[in-house]
């Protein structure tokens, strides 16, 4: 099965800097990204059940650029413990700092009416170009946005872990344990021990 490791060429979108005032007021922006494939994260995938939401908040301090980009969505993935098809609703805001110089951080902290605080990623340019490429910024916020865990039902019973039945759906006949197999030694050695 096909699906993304990394950001897809599709995915590009570009901040014009001159649209960026340099009076400080902030820059909006909102679009969609349709995607068809899935991604592979946390060791599973997620399907793309909506377009993703893009918001992009900008504006410029003396000498830097910052962004607060934010991306939300529906995603469907396997349930984590009866393995039934889920659904989760994602949203995540990340913070990025875009700077000519490497004493960035210091000199935000010094600027008046910044609202930088400690929690943007810095982002080093090389130069001012007209356009930087937000795609990479945009795929990290997705990705850090996806839960680890998703459940088809918050009272999802799983599978049993001896035939692997569905417990949402079935009753198993197998007998039920009295713990975990792996401490068995373990019990054996403390009843060893009372005797």
């Amino acid at each position: 099965m096909k699906y993304l490791e990394a950001v897809p060429k599709s995915w590009k979108r570009t901040l014009i800097l001159p649209a960026v005032s340099k009076d400080g007021t902030v820059y909006e922006d909102a679009f969609l990204i349709e995607e068809k494939t899935p991604v592979s994260y946390w060791g599973q995938l997620y399907e793309f059940l909506s377009p993703l939401a893009v918001k992009i908040k900008a504006y410029r301090t003396e000498a830097n650029l910052c962004a607060d980009i934010t991306v939300s969505g529906k995603a469907g993935t396997p349930c984590a413990r009866c393995l039934e098809p889920a659904e989760t609703d994602f949203s995540g805001t990340l913070k990025y700092l875009f700077s000519l110089s490497a004493d960035a951080e210091p000199q935000m902290k010094d600027e008046k009416n910044s609202s930088a605080d400690g929690d943007e990623d810095v982002i080093f340019l090389d130069s001012w170009e007209d356009e930087i490429d937000l795609s990479p910024q945009i795929w990290e916020v997705m990705l850090t946005s996806l839960p680890a865990v998703v459940l088809c039902r918050e009272d999802c019973k799983g599978l049993c872990p001896e035939c692997g039945a569905n417990l949402n759906t079935e009753i198993c006949g197998c007998k039920k344990s009295s713990g975990d197999a792996r401490f068995e030694v373990l019990r054996q050695f403390v009843e060893e021990e009372k005797e």
